[in-house]
């Protein structure tokens, strides 16, 4: 995690939030260049694949197709740009004077997607747009605006020169509604058909996590140190805790517990009932990906560069696995295996049990999106706008797609 780190290693004494406000955008759209746009992960329905690509598209796979090498696209196969941002005031300045340019949309969200839609949310400078998209058959133009004839295919906010902050968390569905939190500091509730707005709260500080829903309960982060559980109906405050710092990765659920890393190095369980502190564990960096859960155990990779096993009731370390560089990418638990990737590419095919390296793959390219396993697959989007299917059982890539080369 080269870029970042350097950025880092400069600003050690900024609080989190100042530092992820630089960070975030300058690795979307500038000091590393074009490569640095996004890193969405993917939903799978009924044998497709759903991400946002690096140059602000939603697109579609058919793994069948793409383990066919077929022509793109394939039956069920699609790409739809994402809404584009407003031309703000200003804009590229050079010796002939000013011309208005707009941020490039960026798409760091994975999508969510149901029988019908799939969802996605984007990020262009301090603005965002939550899209509703036919799963089948989508009816957006090349702009990004949808048909408004296809019955739950729609844009949030609707008018065109609106937009709520900045989505960099992922949106998520639960029943009939989409919940996604905003930079602006507010979650949404979104009418999962329409659109239409149920509720909204504001937390009072940024938001850059992925909200996480059960039994009736929306629990949200924010990066003013702060942790909530909201009514899922109208958005009611049922509690509202502060940490010591400001939370790094998106939680997951580990029996009665929130789980999450934070911005001082320490890995978190705090109750779903009052948000109280149950156990903390120490890594030796960020715990930015999102932790994976199973049978009272918690996987959490650490930009230490290590993946650590704990036990979900009190926070013991089960066992570590040392990979070779830093670990920003969720990892995915997969036939009995934890499959972990490293920022460099390195894919490690790990027993649950011990943390026993039984493969190692090399994608030959950084990733920093999230895994998604299925069946005996697990799926790789790489910064080189490579979608990479590898075999878990096998242990090898057998396909590889790259949308950059679309035309």
């Amino acid at each position: 995690m080269k870029m970042i780190t350097t950025c880092i290693s400069k600003v050690k004494k900024v609080s989190a939030l100042l530092l992820l406000a630089a960070v975030l955008p300058t690795a979307s759209a500038g000091c590393a260049g074009p490569a640095w746009q996004g890193w969405s992960g993917f939903a799978s329905y009924d044998g497709m694949l759903y991400l946002g690509s690096m140059s602000g598209e939603v697109i579609a796979l058919n793994v069948l197709a793409r383990s066919e090498e077929s022509d793109f696209p394939a039956e069920g196969e699609w790409r739809v740009t994402a809404v584009k941002a407003p031309i703000p005031s200003g804009g590229m300045c050079g010796p002939m004077g000013c011309a208005p340019v707009a941020p490039p949309v960026i798409i760091y969200t994975t999508p969510a997607v149901t029988d019908d839609l799939v969802y996605v949310a984007t990020y262009a400078g301090d603005d965002g747009k939550v899209m509703a998209i036919n799963r089948l058959a989508p009816g957006y133009d090349e702009e990004g605006n949808p048909s408004w004839k296809k019955r739950g295919e729609w844009v949030y906010p609707q008018a065109q020169n609106k937009f709520i902050g900045a989505v960099v968390g992922s949106p998520v569905v639960a029943g009939d509604t989409v919940y996604v939190g905003s930079s602006d500091g507010k979650v949404y509730a979104l009418d999962a058909v329409y659109g239409e707005e149920r509720w909204e709260f504001d937390t009072g500080g940024k938001i850059w996590t992925s909200p996480v829903v059960k039994d009736g309960v929306v629990y949200v982060s924010n990066y003013n140190h702060k942790f909530f559980a909201l009514d899922s109906v109208d958005g009611s405050p049922i509690w509202e805790v502060e940490l010591p710092a400001a939370v790094a990765s998106s939680p997951a659920i580990a029996g009665g517990n929130l789980v999450f890393g934070t911005f001082d190095n320490h890995f978190y369980a705090v109750s779903t009932d009052n948000g109280k502190t149950k156990w903390t564990f120490s890594g030796g960096n960020w715990f930015w990906a999102t932790p994976v859960v199973r049978d009272n155990v918690i996987y959490a990779g650490c930009l230490d560069g290590k993946v650590y096993a704990l036990e979900a009731g009190h926070g013991g370390k089960l066992w570590e696995f040392s990979a070779d560089s830093p670990i920003i990418s969720a990892p995915v638990l997969l036939n009995g295996f934890l499959v972990v990737a490293s920022k460099s590419g390195e894919l490690y095919i790990l027993e649950t049990g011990s943390g026993d390296s039984i493969k190692t793959i090399s994608i030959g390219a950084s990733v920093m999106a999230p895994l998604y396993g299925e069946d005996n697959m697990v799926y790789v989007h790489a910064r080189n706008r490579c979608v990479y299917g590898v075999d878990i059982q096998k242990g090898e890539k057998v396909w590889e797609f790259c949308y950059s080369e679309i035309e």
